[in-house]
C-alpha cells in the first residue's frame, strides 16, 4: 500500500495532538507502551526458553553424545570391529564405550544413590564440560569452575587427572562432592546392587575408591548425581565382565542427526539398539516445547490486546476530526486517501511500539543473566533455582527469525485493529460531518 507524501503529512500531524485533544495521545500512548512491553516480553521468554533447550542439549550431547549404542540387559560386547563401523559413519567424530549403572556411595555416616559411569581416561579428558574445571585452558576452567562456585566458597581443590586412572579413583560432581563432605584425596565405598558369593554368604559388590578430581558440568543433575570412574574398575564393581552398558556417539554439527543415527544402526545391525538424545529425554524435551508453545500463545495475547488498544484512540480521533475530514472529502480527497491517512495513523503507533519492545527486548535477553544476577543480590531473591531447572546460569538464545516474527505479528496486529476506524472516517458524508461541526 503506497502513501502520498500528502497523506503522510496529515497523519502525522494528527498524531501530534492539541491541548483539547490531549487524552487521545494519552490513549495512544499507553497502546504504543503496552505493545512495547508485550513485545519485548515476547521476546525476552522466547529467547530465555530456546537458551534453555539449547543449552540443555549442548550439555547433554557434549557430556554423553547425541547417540547412543545400547545391547540386552547383560550389557553390550563394544569389540574394536563395532567400534571401528561405528567410527566410520559419515559424520561421526568419536564412539566411546562407558559401563554405567546404580550404586550407593557411602562417606561416614552419610550414604547416598548416586549413578557411576566408567570409562577410559583419555574419553574423560575430551569431554570438555567435564574435563575442563579440573585441566581445561585457563579461560575455559575458569568460566566452568564459576560455574559451581556459590557465595562464601572457599578456595575449592579441583585436583587434578594425572592420577585418574590408577587404581580405583574416581572423579565427583561439584554438588555432590558438597552434599557427602568430599575433597581430593579422600576415600568412599561405592557399594553395588550386584552380589557375590563370599565364605560369609551372598555380599553386594562394594570399592574403596580415592576422589582423584572434582568436575564441574553446569548441570546440577550431573554435578550432583554422578561419579565418573576407570571403565574397567566400573566393570568389575557392576560386574560386566568385558561388556558395556552404552557406546556413546558424537556427531560434528553439520551432519543431521537423523542421518547419523540411521548409519550407526546400519553400522550396528542386530548387535545392538540404536537411539538418539531426542529418543532418550523425549518427554523432557517435549515438556519444554509445549510450554514454550504456552507462553508464546499466552504473551501473543497480551500483545493482540496492547495491539486492539489502538481501536480506541483511532475511534476517538475520528470523532475528532469530522469537520476535517469533510474539508478534505470536499477538497477532493478520495475515500481511499482518508482510508489510507488513518491507516497509517495506527500503523505507525504499532511500528513505534514495536520498534521500542525490540530495542528493550533484545537489550534485556542480552544481558539477562547480569540482570538476574543484580536483583538476587540486591533484592535477595532466587530466580533461576539450579536444582529446579538443573543449569548454573540463566541461558538466553536470540534468533533473527523469531524477533523478525514477533515484530511483523505486531505490526499487522496494529494495523488490523486500525481498519475498521479507517474504514468508518472514509465513509463519512462530507455535508454530515461539516454540520455536525
Amino acid at each position: 500500500m503506497a502513501f502520498a507524501a500528502v497523506e503522510r503529512l496529515i497523519a502525522f500531524r494528527y498524531l501530534r495532538a492539541r491541548r483539547e485533544e490531549g487524552f487521545i495521545s494519552v490513549i495512544a500512548g499507553f497502546s504504543l507502551v503496552g505493545i512495547a512491553l508485550g513485545v519485548g516480553t515476547l521476546i525476552v521468554v522466547m529467547a530465555v526458553m530456546n537458551g534453555f533447550r539449547i543449552e540443555m542439549l549442548h550439555q547433554m550431547s557434549g557430556i554423553s553424545g547425541q547417540i547412543g549404542v545400547q545391547g540386552n540387559q547383560n550389557g553390550l560386547e563394544a569389540t574394536p570391529d563395532l567400534l571401528a563401523r561405528l567410527r566410520a559413519v559419515p559424520g561421526v567424530t568419536s564412539a566411546t564405550p562407558a559401563a554405567e549403572g546404580q550404586v550407593m556411595a557411602v562417606t561416614g555416616d552419610q550414604a547416598r544413590g548416586v549413578l557411576l559411569r566408567g570409562m577410559s581416561p583419555d574419553d574423560f579428558r575430551a569431554r570438555v564440560p567435564l574435563a575442563a574445571a579440573i585441566d581445561g585452558p585457563p579461560d575455559v576452567r575458569e568460566r566452568y569452575r564459576n560455574l559451581c562456585r556459590a557465595d562464601g566458597d572457599e578456595k575449592v581443590d579441583w585436583g587434578t587427572l594425572k592420577d585418574f586412572g590408577e587404581g580405583f579413583s574416581v572423579a565427583v560432581g561439584r554438588r555432590l562432592a558438597d552434599l557427602l563432605h568430599l575433597k581430593v584425596g579422600d576415600r568412599l565405598q561405592l557399594v553395588s546392587p550386584q552380589s557375590m558369593v563370599t565364605p560369609f554368604g551372598v555380599m553386594p559388590r562394594s570399592a574403596l575408591v580415592r576422589v582423584s578430581a572434582i568436575f564441574c558440568a553446569g548441570m546440577y543433575d550431573y554435578d550432583a548425581n554422578f561419579i565418573y570412574a576407570p571403565l574397567e574398575d566400573a566393570q568389575r564393581l557392576l560386574s560386566l565382565g568385558n561388556r558395556v552398558t552404552t557406546v556413546e556417539v558424537f556427531v560434528d554439527d553439520k551432519t543431521p542427526l537423523r542421518e547419523a543415527r540411521q548409519g550407526a544402526a546400519r553400522a550396528v545391525g542386530q548387535q545392538g539398539w540404536v537411539f538418539d538424545w531426542f529418543q532418550a529425554n523425549f518427554g523432557f524435551f517435549a515438556a519444554i516445547q509445549a510450554q514454550t508453545n504456552v507462553l508464546f500463545l499466552v504473551l501473543t495475547m497480551i500483545v493482540l490486546v496492547a495491539a486492539f488498544n489502538i481501536v480506541s484512540s483511532m475511534v476517538m480521533l475520528v470523532r475528532t476530526k469530522t469537520g476535517d475530514i469533510a474539508i478534505l472529502r470536499t477538497m477532493g480527497a478520495t475515500r481511499g486517501a482518508i482510508l489510507r491517512l488513518f491507516l497509517l495513523d495506527g500503523f505507525a503507533i504499532g511500528t513505534v511500539g514495536t520498534i521500542v519492545g525490540v530495542v528493550l527486548g533484545l537489550a534485556f535477553a542480552i544481558n539477562i543473566e547480569a540482570i538476574r544476577q543484580w536483583l538476587q543480590h540486591t533484592f535477595g531473591l532466587v530466580l533461576f533455582d539450579q536444582q529446579l531447572y538443573l543449569l548454573a546460569e540463566m541461558p538466553s538464545h536470540i534468533t533473527s527469525y523469531e524477533v523478525g516474527a514477533i515484530a511483523g505479528m505486531a505490526m499487522f496486529f496494529s494495523l488490523a485493529a486500525s481498519i475498521i476506524p479507517a474504514w468508518r472516517a472514509s465513509r463519512l458524508d462530507p455535508v454530515e460531518g461539516l454540520r455536525r461541526e
